[in-house]
């Protein structure tokens, strides 16, 4: 931040007075010194909080009842599908899912039931009457204070859960931190017996219902095969091969008789022709026998086998053979067998007849079997549509039956294990020091938390607040320089045009601001040339009055002809400028402005106050109203103060403009075009930047420097802003007359009450 210092008049020693005078710049980031100053302005605040908290943390110490931690320890066990223990590090999610049923409101009513905690005195403040019943509105009250009272904490790796309980009695927070695993097991076989009872009932009611459609079903698929006179296998390959079996019997009943016909017939031949063929002998019969037996068996084979099939061959081969040795045979016995030819002919033709007719007899009989069996499996085929039917239907009623079967056995069976068990590894035992109240740390904390508390509310206090302490504001926000800072005189001691702090003592702090401010605005005029600056404020009881005044009269002490120009026609009876002009009587400004009075009769005589060294010193000369205006807009017409300025300027050096109020109304920017120069008085923590961006708007950014007026030099130097004010006393020599004093603590109490009843107002 650049600063530019004025330079006052000598001081008694013969030195040079400085006194800030103009201060720009721009803002950057907080400093560490800068936070230290900010706390600093603050310190009462701070101190209040600070003081006021930990004293009411001691006082809530000290009357605040004792209170017990009791912990107790319980570890969680795991069982696999097989019933295998586990360790419970291993499923975390399990663990916390147990850990959260400790913690649930159904664990902590059980709790409040197995300890009958509504009637216990320990645990609440009315407790149940005894003989009065525990209703659920007893236990879900006493839950919700148990939950309070409890913490239940898994371990981080491990498999263990931590139960702690704080209560004003040392036994029942040890009872309750034990009794959590017993309520825990005792609520969870209950559920798991009413689980039980519930899904065993609902699986025994559905195992009956299925057990009897399968029943159902099973007598419907019987009753149709007995309507339908269709037998297990019926309509399948079971008819085909019955069929089969029997086409078969009746080929060979057919062959049968074929062969006892054909052998009838040889009978009778060789009887007729009395041919020794007819011969037999043992060995002659049983090659017979064999030779009826092969081609028994060719007809038979007949039947299924064709001319070539190997087996086929066989027989006609072993026939063949058979048959060459009955011939050889029948020729060795030839002569023996004449004698009984003509006898076993006979009986051997009426025998072969007989088998051949039994035979006959035996294929008609198959042959009917054969098409009764062909008829029905034609229709057990066609109702096999409907018996598939009743089929399918049987097997899943009986299929569904056995499922539900097997699922309630093993549902029984899992009901039987549960999964997860906890165990009270580590009881509670029943503390003998209380965890609180602990006043060292409870009051280190309150110490540390409201200190905290104070810094973050200084800090919304400092960011919040849009008022304008110092210049580095002015020129950061508006790029504006700050051309003097005049200390707050009181009301006591407000200046006048006779009884002006400049010319009565002009050794004083507040008259080498003056002079300051006055050499700053010389600087400004254009040599050889009355200069004309309009002093205005944004708003009414920043002091410009005082201001104007204070200025014109550094300007008179200086040699300069200064005159103060009142244009603030509004402003009720009371002010300085119009007290001045009330006391000097004759025509004012007004008479002036409305054409009743020439300049000549509006001046008063020059007052010489002294000689300087270009000449006298005469008293600053104020023109103003007497009374209020009730239409200033009437006599504020810029060609006619142009013409009293004109006026003026003939007469005096430094013409200094009254203006109202920038954001009252808008004769002070009308009164610009008038001027050569413009100032804004701020008030020193009053007035606000909005304030201030808005006068700038209005005045379209006409100004050519600010006055913090009203500064308390003690305070502005004790907030540490890091400007020259803040090292006045270190010049305090340099002046006559009272210099602000760093207040006291009372003194700075009383100011600060002051300003926030001035602020509320």
């Amino acid at each position: 931040m650049t600063r530019h210092m004025a330079i006052g008049s000598p001081s008694a020693n013969g030195e040079q007075a400085v006194v800030p005078a103009i201060y720009t710049g721009q803002g950057g980031p907080y400093s560490a010194r800068q936070i230290w100053s900010v706390i600093r302005r603050y310190e009462l605040l701070l101190g209040a909080i600070v003081c006021l908290t930990v004293l009411a943390v001691l006082l809530s110490q000290w009357s605040a009842t004792p209170i017990y931690r009791a912990t107790a320890t319980i570890q969680v066990e795991l069982n696999d599908e097989k019933g295998t223990p586990e360790v419970a590090g291993r499923n975390r999610e399990r663990v916390l899912n147990e850990a959260g049923l400790y913690a649930s409101r159904s664990v902590a009513e059980r709790v409040a039931k197995d300890l009958n905690l509504p009637s216990d005195p320990r645990f609440t403040k009315r407790p149940l009457p005894p003989g009065q019943p525990v209703t659920p509105q007893h236990l879900a009250s006493s839950a919700g204070t148990l939950m309070s009272m409890a913490d239940i904490t898994p371990a981080s790796d491990g498999d263990f859960i931590k139960i702690e309980v704080t209560s004003p009695s040392a036994d029942l927070a040890a009872d309750v931190a034990n009794q959590y695993a017993a309520s825990l097991a005792a609520l969870r076989t209950e559920d798991r017996d009413q689980r039980r009872t519930g899904v065993v009932r609902d699986l025994e009611q559905q195992r009956s219902r299925l057990a009897n459609e399968a029943r159902q079903a099973e007598q419907a698929l019987a009753d149709f095969r007995r309507a339908n006179q269709m037998l297990v296998g019926a309509g399948g390959e079971a008819d085909l091969a019955q069929i089969n079996q029997i086409s078969i019997e009746a080929a060979s009943a057919q062959a049968m008789r074929a062969a006892q016909g054909a052998r009838a017939a040889g009978v009778s031949a060789a009887v007729s022709n009395r041919s020794v063929a007819g011969a037999s002998s043992p060995l002659l019969d049983q090659q017979q026998r064999r030779l009826d037996e092969l081609i028994r068996e060719r007809s038979d084979l007949s039947v299924t086998y064709g001319p070539q099939h190997p087996r086929m061959q066989s027989v006609d081969a072993q026939i063949g053979e058979t048959r060459r040795a009955m011939q050889q045979e029948q020729a060795n016995v030839i002569a023996a067998a004449n004698a009984r030819t003509a006898a076993e002919a006979a009986r051997e033709r009426g025998m072969a007849s007989s088998e051949a007719a039994a035979a006959s007899a035996r294929s008609s009989q198959l042959q009917g079997q054969l098409r009764n069996m062909i008829s029905k499996a034609y229709a057990n085929t066609a109702n096999m549509v409907e018996l598939n039917a009743l089929e399918r239907r049987a097997i899943a009623a009986r299929e569904a039956y056995l499922a539900t079967a097997k699922m309630s056995q093993e549902v029984q069976s899992s009901l039987d294990a549960e999964g997860v068990h906890s165990t009270l590894v580590s009881p509670a035992a029943v503390p003998g020091e209380p965890i609180s109240p602990r006043p060292k740390s409870a009051t280190f904390a309150a110490f540390a938390g409201s200190l905290m508390l104070g810094l973050l509310l200084i800090a919304a206090i400092e960011l919040t607040d849009n008022r304008l302490w110092n210049a580095d504001q002015i020129a950061r926000h508006f790029g504006l320089p700050t051309f003097a800072m005049l200390p707050d005189l009181g009301k006591e001691s407000r200046p006048s045009a006779e009884n002006n702090p400049v010319t009565e003592d002009p050794q004083s702090l507040y008259a080498e601001v003056c002079r300051g401010l006055a050499a700053e605005v010389a600087d400004l005029a254009r040599h050889g040339r009355t200069q004309t600056v309009l002093i205005t404020s944004p708003v009414m009881g920043d002091g410009k009055s005082t201001v104007a005044l204070s200025l014109a009269a550094a300007a008179a002490a200086s040699g300069r002809r200064a005159v103060v120009v009142d244009l603030d026609l509004r402003r009720p009876v009371g002010t300085i400028l119009r007290s001045v002009q009330e006391q000097a009587g004759g025509n004012d400004i007004v008479a002036y402005l409305s054409g009743n009075a020439d300049i000549a009769r509006l001046l008063p005589s020059p007052t010489l106050v002294g000689e300087g060294p270009d000449g006298d010193v005469h008293q600053p000369v104020v023109l103003s109203a007497a009374e209020p205006v009730r239409n200033p807009s009437t006599l504020m017409r810029l060609r006619r103060v142009n013409r009293l300025l004109a006026e003026l300027h003939q007469q005096f050096d430094l013409i200094v403009i009254n203006a109202p109020a920038a954001l009252a109304t808008r004769d002070a920017r009308m009164l610009i075009e008038a001027a050569d120069h413009t100032l804004m008085v701020v008030r020193w923590g009053r007035t606000t930047v909005e304030q201030v961006r808005a006068t700038l708007q209005v005045l379209q950014e006409q100004v050519d420097g600010v006055v913090l007026n009203r500064v308390d030099y003690a305070e502005h130097a004790r907030r540490g802003y890091g400007d020259s004010v803040q090292f006045y006393m270190d010049s305090a020599e340099y002046y006559s007359g009272s210099v602000p004093q760093r207040a006291s603590l009372r003194e700075r109490l009383a100011v600060f009450w002051r300003r926030n009843q001035q602020q509320d107002a």
